[in-house]
């Protein structure tokens, strides 16, 4: 009976941990989601398709991280992988935008790259610290 018990527990445990990542995965791809629309201003079937591509991504990224808990990976594998993974996102995404959007992606990805993203990154942390 205690070892019927225990099973129960253990299978409503792991039920429990895959719809909580479940979740994080998708709350983590409607942000995603959410902030590239601000700038791209994506057609509804284009934000369903990049929400499709986050989730995709969202949900293996946590599959990486399991494998690392687990002890399956390094953690230098893992870098490598969300490294293909962010990669291959970006290629998917890129080839549903249209030129426009396209151009707007690009001056976007240099400005992170220069660290001068947008006034909420880049301004309003320096506005609280000179407080």
């Amino acid at each position: 009976m205690k070892k019927i018990l225990l099973l129960f527990t253990l299978v409503l445990f792991l039920g429990v941990a895959k719809a909580q990542s479940q979740a994080n995965a998708e709350q983590r791809a409607t942000a995603i989601t959410e902030r590239m629309h601000k700038y791209a201003n994506f057609s509804p079937e284009q934000k369903s398709q990049v929400y499709a591509i986050n989730l995709d991504v969202a949900q293996r990224m946590i599959q990486i991280k399991n494998q690392v808990e687990s002890g399956a990976i390094t953690k230098e594998q893992a870098r490598e992988q969300r490294k293909n993974l962010n990669q291959e996102r970006e290629a998917r995404i890129v080839a549903i935008l249209t030129p426009q959007q396209r151009a707007m992606y690009e001056r976007k990805k240099q400005r992170r790259g220069r660290n001068e993203d947008d006034f909420e990154a880049t301004m309003a942390p320096r506005i609280i610290r000179d407080r």
